[in-house]
């Protein structure tokens, strides 16, 4: 501790510990957690704005043994590759959440998983991307804005009940809401949706909430 009040941080062995010991809560943490904790161990700590950003660093620490002088677009490649081989394999994923910051949250997480992700704040907005794409998974939150728009299980409906899906077959849906009320999840399944998830968002609950619902998800 000595070097710490010396220089005001931790030795590295301990930043690392207390880093991992953070790692471990269960609760999904926003991405702004982890680089705002090695910010306050690190002053000097570089911040990454997304967990992605993370994976691809501990990546470039340790290259492949095959690659030791990859040039960069070498490495982007590899990492291309990467992401291809992860669960979501490059299919699209549609996130409808009237909040930016749980959007961009969730977007961000289904990106690290190899997803496709695309985000929707309105009904209306996410109908309109369904017409013109196919998605393998939507994400949707039941309170929606405006108010007097498309709310979150009667988009459920329209989606499940729509006839003329791009590719045949209508996208998993998934809600992803704060209601916690059994009815809520009651209605939730009479709209038809194919999992429910009440914030904030569990990891094991959500990894296994991927595996029921996208076969091809591993």
């Amino acid at each position: 501790m000595q070097s710490y009040r010396r220089t005001g941080r931790l030795p590295l062995e301990r930043r690392l510990t207390l880093t991992g010991r953070a790692a471990e809560h269960r609760p999904i943490m926003p991405d702004t957690f982890l680089p705002s904790l090695l910010t306050e161990l690190d002053p000097l700590a570089t911040p990454f704005e997304t967990r992605h950003d993370v994976d691809l660093l501990l990546h470039d620490l340790n290259p492949a043994a095959e690659v030791p002088n990859a040039t960069a677009a070498e490495r982007t490649a590899h990492r291309a590759s990467l992401v291809a081989r992860r669960g979501g394999k490059g299919r699209a994923a549609l996130v409808v959440d009237s909040t930016p910051i749980a959007r961009a949250f969730l977007m961000q997480r289904l990106q690290a998983l190899g997803y496709d992700a695309h985000g929707a704040d309105t009904g209306e907005q996410a109908l309109a991307m369904i017409e013109q794409q196919t998605f393998a998974l939507v994400f949707l939150e039941l309170v929606l804005t405006p108010k007097n728009g498309i709310d979150g299980l009667t988009l459920c409906q329209v989606i499940k009940q729509k006839s003329d899906h791009r590719d045949g077959v209508a996208p998993a849906v998934i809600v992803t809401t704060g209601q916690r009320g059994s009815s809520d999840k009651v209605r939730g399944s009479l709209a038809g949706c194919d999992a429910y998830l009440t914030k904030p968002l569990i990891e094991e609950e959500f990894l296994n909430a991927l595996r029921e619902v996208d076969p091809m998800f591993k």
